[in-house]
């Protein structure tokens, strides 16, 4: 659980400080369109993409333990489709997502904390370096909305990215047989 929550935090803070460095990059490159919301929200999902990306590297490429995970589960199989591969998949990553899932309520409860009590960001400076994972929140109305939104646009993305390399690595493992 500790490298789980350590992996979400490093991908955090990566993808934060390359939203940072980025920021004047995708601000340009979306101040095309005049709609602020819609901006905001283009800018956000751009971010929640890298961060799936990031967490993914972290989790499974960085160390190779994905490639090992697909010739533990393919050596005597085939693999056969994305649907197949899904259910294993998440059998194997509930934890992560689940821990996601914690984080994002967590800080949605520090801020609506802040707002609701403190009438002023206080406690929820420590939800800071998670801002990638709610960042879809700020271009929503209602932040139940965008912290929902965000929790599981992390997930999908992540899940997403997950069985294409999977599946990359599983092709080019029987390439290569």
């Amino acid at each position: 659980m500790k490298r789980i929550l350590w992996n979400i935090t490093l991908s955090s803070i990566i993808t934060l400080v390359a939203y940072i460095a980025l920021f004047a990059f995708w601000g340009a490159f979306f101040l095309e369109i005049e709609d602020q919301t819609l901006r905001l929200f283009m800018i956000s999902l751009m971010t929640t993409v890298v961060y799936a990306w990031v967490l993914l590297y972290f989790v499974k490429k960085r160390d190779g333990s994905g490639e090992d995970e697909v010739y533990n589960d393919y050596h005597d199989t085939q693999y056969h489709s994305f649907a197949n591969d899904f259910k294993t998949v998440i059998r194997r990553e509930k934890k992560l997502l689940l821990t996601i899932a914690v984080i994002i309520a967590v800080c949605f409860a520090l801020n609506v904390f802040d707002d609701l009590v403190m009438k002023q960001k206080t406690i929820s400076h420590a939800a800071f370096i998670f801002i990638p994972l709610f960042i879809l929140a700020s271009a929503f109305k209602i932040p139940v909305v965008g912290y929902v939104l965000s929790a599981v646009f992390v997930c999908v993305l992540y899940l997403a990215f997950l069985l294409l390399y999977r599946r990359k690595i599983y092709n080019k493992w029987i390439k290569n047989k």
